[in-house]
């Protein structure tokens, strides 16, 4: 992905993302950008697939002191991704 990228670029890419590491597009579908992923049902188990497929797709490691706010939503890990390319 090129760093010219927008967010909203960002945050469709991370659907894909997690369209492939949930097993399918119709809970992602009908999930709000700005919803907790946690709280909307993905098991922890898929959110460390999603970080994980975000680092290959994105080109960055998660910091192991990442505020656990950048990893609640579709929104605030797009924005979180554009931080680091700032």
């Amino acid at each position: 992905m090129p760093d010219t990228a927008t967010e909203a670029e960002i945050r469709r890419q991370i659907r894909e993302l997690l369209v492939e590491v949930f097993g399918g597009p119709a809970f992602v579908s009908a999930l709000h950008d700005a919803v907790s992923l946690r709280e909307a049902g993905v098991p922890s188990t898929a959110l460390v697939a999603l970080l994980v497929a975000m680092e290959d797709a994105f080109g960055f490691e998660w910091d192991d002191d990442v505020h656990p706010e950048a990893l609640r939503s579709i929104e605030s890990l797009a924005g979180h991704v554009v931080a680091l390319r700032s």
